[in-house]
Formats: structure tokens, sequence, C-alpha cells
């Protein structure tokens, strides 16, 4: 009987149940009483989860300039002589074909940032 007992002081502090398993109602009255009252803590957790956006890849072949302009590393004039290079030149064959563009400036570190956002198709 001593486990029964035992088992209910142990729910009741952890506030799970008043009586369980009582053997009778005296004994149950008796462990109520010498119980503190269970004390229930409400925590809140948040998490944020750091989310990479996703870029589309711009086609190098097809694009407007203000598209090419959305590329990270290329501004409004750099994409404005690709595609005056691609009008006069015909499409590109490579992304590293950029290096040919005159006066685009591009260093390598640049050029690698830039080529993982456009593609050709």
């Amino acid at each position: 009987m001593s486990f029964y007992r035992t088992l209910i002081a142990t729910v009741a502090a952890l506030g799970l149940a008043t009586s369980v398993f009582a053997a009778d109602e005296a004994s149950t009255q008796k462990l109520a009483d010498a119980t503190p009252a269970a004390t229930t803590t409400t925590t809140t957790t948040t998490t944020t989860t750091d989310t990479k956006s996703t870029t589309t890849q711009v086609n190098l072949n097809t694009a407007s300039a203000e598209d090419l302009a959305k590329v990270k590393g290329l501004n409004k004039k750099k994409a404005e002589m690709i595609v005056k290079y691609r009008t006069a030149n015909g499409n590109f064959t490579s992304i590293d074909d950029l290096s040919k563009v005159k006066g685009l400036g591009l260093n390598p570190k640049q050029m690698k940032k830039v080529k993982s956002q456009l593609m050709i198709a």
C-alpha cells in the first residue's frame, strides 16, 4: 500500500492528478493534506529559423537590363553593358564570357558571386 501512496503523492506533486489508485478516502485525504500544492509554470519558447532566400537564376541571354540589375554584384550600368554587348555580339555561350564585356570589371570573387545567380539556356 505504501507504493500507491508514494505514487499518489508524486502524481499530485506534479499536478497531473489529485488521486490515483486511492486505497480509501482517508489515506487519500492524508496524502493531500501532507503534499504541498503543485505550482504550474508555463514557459513559452520562440524559435527563429534562419532561412536562406532562394535566388532564382537569371538567364544571361534573355534577361533585360532591369532583370540583370537585380543580380547581386551587378548594378544598372553593368547590366546595360551586358545587354549592349549581347546585342552587338550575339548570345553568350558561357557565363565566363562576361569577362569579354569591356569595362565590366568584375574581380574573381565578384564573378563567382554573379555566376551563381546566372544561367545560360
